[in-house]
C-alpha cells in the first residue's frame, strides 16, 4: 500500500508551492507614448481676439479622470463697449489624453457657429483655431518655423486650410481685419483696461498665460491657420460622451461646451510623444521558467513521500 503524507504535511507543501509560485509574479515595466508633456501650450482665440485662452501642460494637477483645466476670466471678453460676460466670452479649456487620444473641451458663451449678424466681412464672427506648441518657443518663432500643431474645429471660420481636423507643419494667421477685431493683443488688453469692470478679477487674461504674456507677439492677433499637413479628422463629443470621460461639466458656467477627440498617433509619428514607464505585475519569462522548476520539484518530493 502507498504511504499518505500527514494533512498538516500536505498543507505546508501546497502553501510554500503557492507561495512560490505568487512571488514569481514581478513588477514589469510598460512603455506609454505621452504626447501632453510639460511645459507644452495650447491655445485658441476668437476670430475677432475678443477673446482667448491657453492651457500649459503641467501647470495645474491632473484630476483624478487625467484633465486638465485652465480657466480664464469671466470678465474679459469684448462686444463693442460691453466687457464681460458676453456672447464672446471664454471661460476654460481642458485637455485630457488616453493611450490613443486627445479630448479638448471648451467652455464658453459662443456656440461652435459663431455669432451671425456682426460687422464680420461675412456677418459671422465665430472661432479661431486651435494650437498646440510641442517646440518650447515662443508662438511667433514656432510659427514662422512651421513647427505648430492646429486643429480647424469650426467649420464657419475664416481658416486658410479647407478641412475639420488636425494639421502639422502648421504656420498661422491673423483674420480680425475682415472680422471687425482687434489688431493685436495689446490693442485687446488696452481696451479691456479702459472699458472693463474694476476690481478684482477684472483685469484681461488667457487662462494659464497672462494677457500680457511674451510668449505671443503682442503686436500681433495670431488666431487661425495659415498653412498646414492635413493629418487626421477629429470626432465631436457630446454630453454623455464627456461624463463619461470624467469631465467636470458644471465647473464653469458658458451657455455651450464645444469638445472634441483626436488620434494623437500623428503627433506621435512625427517624434512628440515621449515615452513614460508605468508598472504592472506581471510574470516575468523568467518567472514562467521558474513555475515549471517548482513544479518539478513539487512532483518529484511527492513521489518520494507516497512509497510503498
Amino acid at each position: 500500500m502507498l504511504k499518505k503524507l500527514p494533512l498538516n504535511a500536505k498543507l505546508i507543501t501546497y502553501t510554500t508551492a503557492f507561495g512560490l509560485l505568487f512571488g514569481i509574479a514581478q513588477p514589469a515595466e510598460a512603455s506609454t507614448l505621452t504626447a501632453l508633456n510639460q511645459g507644452i501650450v495650447i491655445d485658441t482665440f476668437t476670430e475677432c481676439i475678443n477673446d482667448g485662452v491657453a492651457l500649459v501642460i503641467g501647470q495645474n494637477p491632473t484630476d483624478q479622470y487625467g484633465w486638465q483645466y485652465a480657466i480664464d476670466s469671466a470678465n474679459d471678453g469684448v462686444n463693442g463697449l460691453q466687457v464681460g460676460g458676453n456672447v464672446y466670452e471664454i471661460y476654460s479649456l481642458a485637455l485630457k489624453e488616453t493611450d490613443d487620444d486627445i479630448f479638448v473641451a471648451l467652455n464658453a458663451n459662443m456656440p461652435l457657429t459663431g455669432v451671425n449678424g456682426t460687422a464680420a466681412d461675412d456677418g459671422n464672427i465665430g472661432w479661431g483655431d486651435l494650437f498646440f506648441n510641442f517646440s518650447g518657443k515662443d508662438f511667433s518663432t514656432a510659427s514662422n518655423e512651421n513647427s505648430l500643431f492646429g486643429v480647424r474645429f469650426a467649420g464657419t471660420n475664416d481658416s486658410l486650410v479647407s478641412n475639420i481636423g488636425l494639421y502639422g507643419d502648421v504656420t498661422a494667421t491673423s483674420t480680425t481685419a475682415i472680422n471687425s477685431g482687434f489688431s493685436s493683443i495689446e490693442a485687446y488688453n488696452q481696451h479691456v483696461a479702459t472699458y472693463g469692470c474694476t476690481g478684482a478679477d477684472c483685469q484681461p487674461s488667457l487662462g494659464d498665460l497672462a494677457a500680457n504674456s511674451n510668449y505671443f507677439n503682442q503686436s500681433q492677433s495670431l488666431n487661425a491657420i495659415a498653412s498646414g499637413t492635413f493629418l487626421t479628422g477629429i470626432s465631436f463629443l457630446s454630453t454623455a460622451d464627456l461624463s463619461a470621460a470624467g469631465y467636470r461639466l458644471n465647473q464653469s458656467s458658458g451657455q455651450h461646451t464645444i469638445a472634441f477627440k483626436f488620434s494623437k498617433s500623428s503627433i506621435c509619428d512625427r517624434g512628440f510623444c515621449q515615452t513614460s514607464q508605468t508598472t504592472e505585475s506581471v510574470p516575468e519569462p523568467s518567472g514562467i521558467l521558474g513555475l515549471g522548476v517548482i513544479s518539478l520539484i513539487l512532483t518529484t518530493s511527492l513521489r518520494h513521500q507516497y512509497r510503498r
